[in-house]
């Protein structure tokens, strides 16, 4: 099966900061209130690592999908926020998410996206093929441009691309020291109403990973060879 790049499902609170204040400097725990406050709360996959002294640190993951919804807060389209932050919750409390917040336990701040989709058994390939088909179905309410690459050139604060669909776009240098030179990278290009632009950099991961394969804690779909082997009839076509 070939590699797929698909961004990274899950986000930090962090992140929902600088989204909803550009440039600027804002607590994630006031971003977060902020989201609460307009009736958005983020439905967290919640990592607390623990030691025999008890709580030894605290990082909270979020579906992806809330950096749609805080981007949408910010620019006050409330309906197409509620819609995503439906769609967000629903993914955050979905076995997928339920098994990647337990790998994450030992993954420390920064997991590494190929091993911990090999140690849920393709979870977070799961989890971002399904965010990705919920970001589809709300395209014309996200008010962006999205793709996917590799950072194929870094120079002179330019990043060139190089997209899936085999396309090259120059963005702004992603700062991030985990996005750089040769990363898998997400990109959103949210259209300003003023005429200009923003830029959001987020990692994707490159995946092998067969989207139908087991997930911890849940079944799967029996492969046409392993259909073979068990005697089950293939299903009917056409």
């Amino acid at each position: 099966m070939s590699l797929v790049l698909l961004p990274f499902p899950l986000a930090k609170s962090t992140e929902l900061a600088e989204v909803m204040r550009p440039g600027g400097h804002l607590r994630p725990d006031s971003a977060l209130r902020a989201l609460r406050d307009n009736g958005l709360p983020a439905a967290a996959v919640s990592v607390v690592p623990r030691s025999e002294q008890g709580a030894k640190g605290r990082a909270v993951w979020y579906s992806s999908l809330v950096v749609d919804v805080t981007r949408l807060l910010r620019v006050r389209d409330l309906d197409a926020a509620r819609a995503v932050h439906e769609a967000a919750t629903e993914l955050a409390n979905h076995r997928s998410a339920r098994a990647l917040a337990d790998a994450l336990v030992g993954a420390g701040p920064e997991p590494d996206a190929a091993a911990l989709d090999e140690e849920t058994g393709g979870a977070l390939t799961r989890l971002a093929l399904l965010t990705a088909s919920r970001r589809e179905d709300l395209t014309a309410r996200l008010h962006i441009d999205r793709f996917v690459g590799r950072v194929m050139a870094v120079e002179s604060g330019t990043a060139q691309v190089r997209t899936d669909d085999d396309r090259w776009v120059a963005i702004p240098a992603p700062t991030s020291a985990r996005i750089g030179l040769g990363a898998a990278v997400a990109v959103d290009i949210e259209r300003l109403d003023s005429g200009g632009s923003l830029t959001w950099v987020r990692p994707a991961f490159a995946s092998d990973n067969d989207p139908n394969q087991r997930v911890r804690g849940g079944p799967r779909l029996l492969t046409n060879d392993e259909k073979r082997r068990l005697g089950a009839p293939a299903p009917a076509v056409g």
